[in-house]
Formats: C-alpha cells, sequence, structure tokens
C-alpha cells in the first residue's frame, strides 16, 4: 500500500511539473462552493495573465480544476513553448474524458506546424481532420519527412475547392507545381468550382495559371457569371457557335437579381437563342418571375406562366406571386401541382383551404382549415382566425420525469462541471461540455435530461435537449416564465401584451440572457448596442454599454421600447411592427403594399425567409404563452388585422 502512495505522489508530481503547476501547500479541505468559486475565478485570471497556477489546496478536487491546468497549456501552446509537448502529453493522460482535448489538440498541431517540427507533426497527425489549414499543415509535414505514395493525390484533393485557402497552403501547391502534378485540367477544374461559389477573386488569380491558348473559354465564363449586365448583351450580339450554356443561365439568374427590368428586356432574345432546350427557355422566364415576386411586381405572375417549376423555390414563389395578385384561381392551379411532401405541409395545405374559400367551395375550405388547428404552429392560429373561432393550443407532453434518472444525472461530473460554468457565467466552457454531454443521446435520455436542465434554469438548453428528443408541444415545458417581474413591468409601460415580449425573448434567444448573436446583438430581447442607445436616448433611461445589455433588467425594458416604437412607426400595426424588429423598419416600409392587403398574404409575401418565419413564430409564441397564462383561449384577430402603407 506505502508503495502505491508513493506511486500515486510521483505520478502526480511529474503530471503538476510538466503542466507547471504549483501546489499551495497543506491538506485537501472541503470549501464551499462560492468560496472555490472566488478561488478558482482569481486562479484562472493570474493564468490568463501569465502568471504561474498556483493551486490552492482546496481546489484539488473541485470540478473545474481542468480547466485551470487546460488553460495553461493552451497558453504554452499559444506561446509556442517547447515544454507545451510534455504539458500537452501530461494533460492528455490525466484528462482524457475532458471535451477541451479536441481543441486543445488542434491547437497543438498549429503550434508544432508553426515550429516546423514536421517529424512529430507528421506523427501526431496521421489524418488530418477537414479543415483547411490542418489539411495543408498536414500535408506539409508529410511533404518535409519524405512524402509518400498518396502525397500528390491528396495535395490535389485540397487545391481541388472552390474557395481560398490559408497561408498553410502555400507550400504543398507549390510543391505541386514545381513537381509537375498540377496540369492546366486541374486548374481549370478548381476554376469551374470557383465561379460555381462566386469567388471571381480566387477565378482571377487561376485564370492566369494557366496557359494563354487555353484561357479564351473560362474568360468568357468568368465575365458571364461576374458581369452579366455586359456579357450577356454582347454573347446575344455575337453567338459563338458552341453556347456556355451553364455558365450562361447562371450569368442570367445573377443579372435577374441585380437588374430585373434589364433582364425581362432581354428575356426575348436569349430565349430565342440555340442551343437551349425547352427546360432552359422555361428557367428563364421562372428566373424573372422570382426575382420580380421578390420585388412584389404586377408582371410576376405573367412570367411564371410562361416558365415551369423546377424546384420547391419556384413552387413557393409563383404561388407567393398569385395571392399578391389577387389571382386565387391561378394560386389554386398552382396549389394543386404542388409536390407531395410540400402540399402536405401545414403552410401549401393552410393556403389551399384559402384559395378554396375564394374560390367558393365554401365546405372544401372549411374542411381544410379545421384539419390545421392541431398543427400547433401558425398555421392553426390562421386557421382558427379564418373560422373565426379562438385557438386552443393543443399541448403533447413528453414523457415524464424519472427520479432515478434526474438523481444520476445530478450526480454526473459533465453536470457538475456544467453546473460551476454556469455559475461562473463561462458559457464557452459550458457550451463546450454540454455538446459533448449531448452527443449521440437517444431521444428518451435527451429528455430527461431537457427536464433536468430546466430545473437547473438552463432554458436554451434545456429547448435544445428536448428538439433533441423529439419534443416540440409540451408547452408548460418549452415556454417557462423566468422574467415576470420585468416582463410585466415592461408591458405596463409600453401597453404590448406581456405574452409578446415573451414570444420574442423566446425567438430571440431562448431565454438565455448572455445570448450574442454574430451580428453583435445583445441580450435577451438581441439588441444592438446603437439601437440600445438610441431608445435610451428617446425614452430618458440611463445610456447602457454592451454589457448591461446581457442583464434582463437593462435589456428588457430597452427591447420592449424598441417594439413599441417600431409598433408607432407603422401605425399601430403588429406585423409590421414585428416585421420591422427582426429586419429593420426601412425593410419593412418597402414591403408594404400600395392597398389594404389581408395580413397572410402580406406576411406570406416577405421576401427575407428568416423576416418571413420569425413573424409566424412570434405569433404563435404570444398565442402560446396568453393561453398559459390566461388558461383561455387567444383570439388570433387581435393581431391580423389588415396591413397598410403608412404615409411618412
Amino acid at each position: 500500500m506505502a508503495r502505491m502512495v508513493a506511486k500515486d505522489l510521483r505520478n502526480r508530481l511529474c503530471v503538476g511539473l510538466a503542466l507547471g503547476l504549483l501546489w499551495v501547500s497543506g491538506p485537501s479541505t472541503a470549501a464551499p462552493r462560492e468560496a472555490q468559486r472566488e478561488l478558482f475565478a482569481t486562479a484562472l485570471a493570474a493564468v490568463q495573465a501569465d502568471q504561474p497556477l498556483v493551486l490552492p489546496a482546496a481546489l484539488r478536487d473541485y470540478p473545474l480544476r481542468p480547466y485551470l491546468e487546460g488553460t495553461v497549456v493552451q497558453r504554452l501552446i499559444a506561446r509556442d513553448r517547447p515544454e507545451a509537448d510534455a504539458a500537452w502529453a501530461a494533460f492528455r493522460r490525466q484528462h482524457a474524458d475532458s471535451p477541451w482535448l479536441r481543441d486543445l489538440e488542434r491547437e497543438w498541431w498549429r503550434s508544432l506546424g508553426r515550429r516546423q517540427a514536421w517529424e512529430q507533426l507528421a506523427q501526431a497527425m496521421p489524418a488530418p481532420p477537414d479543415i483547411d489549414d490542418l489539411r495543408c499543415l498536414g500535408l506539409r509535414a508529410r511533404l518535409e519527412t519524405g512524402g509518400d505514395a498518396s502525397l500528390v493525390a491528396d495535395t490535389q484533393a485540397v487545391f481541388r475547392t472552390g474557395h481560398s485557402l490559408p497561408e498553410a497552403c502555400t507550400r504543398p501547391f507549390e510543391w505541386l507545381r514545381d513537381s509537375g502534378h498540377r496540369p492546366p485540367a486541374l486548374v481549370l477544374e478548381r476554376l469551374q468550382l470557383a465561379l460555381e461559389a462566386r469567388e471571381f477573386g480566387l477565378a482571377r488569380y487561376l485564370l492566369r495559371l494557366l496557359p494563354e491558348d487555353q484561357r479564351a473559354a473560362p474568360t468568357r465564363a468568368l465575365r458571364l457569371r461576374s458581369d452579366p449586365g455586359t456579357a450577356i448583351p454582347a454573347l446575344l450580339a455575337n453567338p459563338p457557335a458552341r453556347l456556355p450554356v451553364d455558365d450562361l443561365m447562371a450569368g442570367w439568374q445573377a443579372l435577374t437579381r441585380a437588374n430585373p427590368d434589364g433582364a425581362a428586356q432581354l428575356a426575348p432574345r436569349l430565349a430565342a437563342l440555340r442551343g437551349l432546350d425547352d427546360d432552359h427557355r422555361a428557367a428563364i422566364w421562372s428566373g424573372l418571375g422570382l426575382r420580380q415576386s421578390w420585388s412584389r411586381l404586377p408582371t410576376a405572375v405573367g412570367f411564371f406562366r410562361k416558365g415551369q417549376a423546377a424546384d420547391e423555390l419556384t413552387h413557393a414563389w409563383r404561388i407567393r406571386a398569385a395571392l399578391w395578385a389577387g389571382d386565387w384561381a391561378q394560386a389554386l392551379r398552382w396549389l394543386e401541382t404542388l409536390p407531395e411532401t410540400m402540399a402536405a405541409e401545414p403552410r401549401w395545405r393552410y393556403w389551399r383551404a384559402r384559395a378554396e374559400a375564394a374560390e367558393g367551395r365554401a365546405d372544401v375550405a372549411q374542411a381544410g382549415f379545421e384539419g390545421l388547428l392541431d398543427a400547433n404552429n401558425v398555421y392553426a392560429l390562421l386557421a382558427a382566425w379564418r373560422l373565426g373561432r379562438p385557438l386552443s393550443p393543443r399541448p403533447q407532453p413528453g414523457a415524464p420525469a424519472d427520479p432515478a434518472q434526474q438523481v444520476r444525472l445530478a450526480a454526473d461530473p459533465a453536470i457538475a462541471r456544467m453546473r460551476e460554468l454556469h455559475a461562473l457565467d463561462i458559457r464557452n466552457w459550458f457550451n463546450l461540455e454540454w455538446f459533448a454531454f449531448m452527443a449521440g443521446r437517444a431521444p428518451a435520455d435527451a429528455d430527461q435530461v431537457s427536464r433536468f436542465a430546466f430545473q437547473q434554469g438552463w432554458w436554451l438548453h434545456g429547448v435544445a435537449a428536448a428538439t433533441q428528443a423529439r419534443v416540440f408541444d409540451d408547452f408548460v415545458r418549452l415556454y417557462p416564465r423566468p422574467y415576470d417581474a420585468g416582463v410585466m413591468a415592461a408591458a405596463r409601460q409600453t401597453d404590448l401584451p406581456p405574452a409578446l415580449i415573451y414570444g420574442l425573448i423566446r425567438q430571440e434567444s431562448l431565454f438565455e440572457p448572455r445570448a450574442q448573436s454574430p451580428a453583435k446583438a445583445y441580450g435577451l430581447m438581441q439588441l444592438l448596442l446603437p439601437t440600445a442607445r438610441g431608445v435610451a436616448r428617446r425614452h430618458d433611461l440611463p445610456i447602457p454599454e454592451r454589457e448591461d445589455l446581457f442583464e434582463p433588467t437593462r435589456n428588457i425594458p430597452l427591447g420592449a421600447r424598441y417594439l413599441m416604437e417600431m409598433r408607432e412607426r407603422f401605425g399601430g400595426q403588429w406585423l409590421p411592427a414585428i416585421g420591422a424588429y427582426n429586419a429593420g423598419p426601412n425593410a419593412v416600409a418597402r414591403w408594404l403594399p400600395a392597398d389594404p392587403m389581408a395580413p397572410d398574404v402580406w406576411m406570406e409575401n416577405i421576401p427575407y425567409n428568416e423576416t418571413r418565419e420569425y413573424i409566424g413564430k412570434l405569433l404563435w409564441h404570444q398565442a402560446v404563452f396568453g393561453w398559459l397564462a390566461s388558461g383561455q383561449p387567444q383570439q388570433p384577430g387581435d393581431f391580423l388585422r389588415p396591413v397598410v402603407a403608412i404615409t411618412p
């Protein structure tokens, strides 16, 4: 036994030295969690400031100790210190189950590359992940260590991509060129991929790599795709003997996006070109219909009639164009041609019933609307509205909580780490743990995790786990109200329904106060800092800093007031106000109809997919929150009023 204890101490000492750890002398004693958190935060800040890690004895058994040690390793790796290798190896042995291992290993590989430790890298990374710089580092390591039989093919495979690649790829690609393994055909292949990806800068670079006598056709292809407004008229004036159909049609799509009117003028001449088949000619007219429908132009329906629906996008937008034009007969004809999978969707079942009603087939329409009432989405709400009935959502609770499983979850080391990370507000590590914990879980297990997460107040992750469990209609669970005081106060101050504010919070952040988007929107109601500051100034509220927007007590009043402003801007209209919260008021102003329009038709024709879905989901969320709060059926017509243009 003494020898075993001594061996354990030696092992721990070796690991500690490899990681650069220093322990405060003294026995390990149980410390209150709050005290441990403070000690951890202090130690982490010291490590991040490149100070030696001194671990108090009270942290020896703390769940987040691996993150302190991992941070030491990360700092050594980032500075390309030679001792990083031993530190990484020690960490990997000591914490083989850490979800951080994969990311740390990739950082270590990059450090080996920066240090040009090619032999070591070749051994450490036999099969690089599908990440551009690591794939190229792996090629470089193989190249510098003598290569192998598959090096040419593997380097060509990496070269064969339609986007620009990182600096790490330069040396392997130079070798490919110098060794004679980069033939013009390979360059042409990559050039075509770049054209398809609309990476025109890369395409121009690759064009220069071709022999001059092989540049004519790819040059024309590049011009057709990158400058169709010039290239297509030139081609029409002097058509080549062999028509570059694929490039021409790609250029046509770009032209219809950039200049729909100009494209419409060219369409008859283009459709008359020899070398185009009937499908191409139909695509010319359908392409015009698509672009004009996105601008809600009355000519869109006529163009769609000349074309055909070759994909779901065209099917959807020709129906929307007919709805906008009020051509219910045409809308019904196109609804009847939908593919089976589309026709079964609640969206198109609703519009089929709506068109049947407009064409005087009231019984058929009523049956269609009634068949949607259990859909538990915005189309149930719209169907109830058309039927003149109140709406009651139809919940479908998941399996009840399993007490034994809940106890096991509470005792899981990963859960212990997540609890601490959540308490310390370290969301990146929390999410790292969460995704590792949830990977591959069966739906029934994920359902239990969801219940546990909601008990912890991990709202976003509780919803995510329920989604993994395929539980979508357990409204009591999935529609919590954790910010009642703030929401009710904001509702009183703005005259907005509390259910709508809660619906917006759910849609924007899933109740996550630290949420932030790539567009730099922050907090529960996802406010941009300039927007939040503008609202604060207009309402004599304290001007927020970025961190203030992560505080629910600051975020909710500002978000509610911004929605109130949007409603005022659009004359008290709910749907444009909700759309403006997502897409901005200027975009919504462009979408308003010249004459009053049914709210469902207007919403369906919003050209931004995100905003169209956003309004529908928010209408549904507010209905569910209203139903949960009151226990009473909801009146869908409260939000569904005709949409009209507002004169500034």
